[in-house]
């Protein structure tokens, strides 16, 4: 009976591990509004069937990277709706709430309207070229 516990918690854990390490693919891309890189830009792949989103944040040259948890990059193969914004509500100096306007249309947020598909084993680059209204 002793023998039975520890031999199925770590097919458990071995089934476990393997699962999370091997799910994900690796997502980068490029963010740019009227031909400009836009920084700071939050980036969300959600999942159309359901499920975890991925999300990246852009640097000043518009480029980002996906992370799925704390501990993943990427994620799963799939397809998702991409939603950018640059909105943020900041702590002010004087400890009131400061609001970052939108600088990105509702269709690329809101009410987007871009789809990427997530291949395994590919190399999942996607490069976003915004326009304004």
């Amino acid at each position: 009976m002793n023998r039975i516990v520890p031999w199925s918690l770590l097919l458990a854990t071995i089934l476990l591990s393997g699962c999370n390490s091997s799910a994900n693919e690796g997502v980068t891309g490029t963010i740019t509004l009227d031909g400009q890189p836009l920084p700071d830009a939050d980036v969300v792949f959600t999942p159309q069937e359901g499920g975890r989103p991925a999300m990246g944040t852009t640097d000043a040259s518009g480029n980002f990277e996906l992370v799925y948890t704390i501990h993943e990059k990427g994620a799963p193969a799939g397809s998702y709706i991409v939603r950018i914004r640059t909105s943020r509500t900041e702590t002010g100096e004087n400890g009131r709430d400061v609001n970052t306007p939108e600088k990105v249309p509702p269709k690329y947020n809101n009410r987007s309207e871009l789809i990427a598909e997530i291949q395994d084993g590919a190399n999942n680059h996607f490069d976003f070229k915004l326009e304004s209204e």
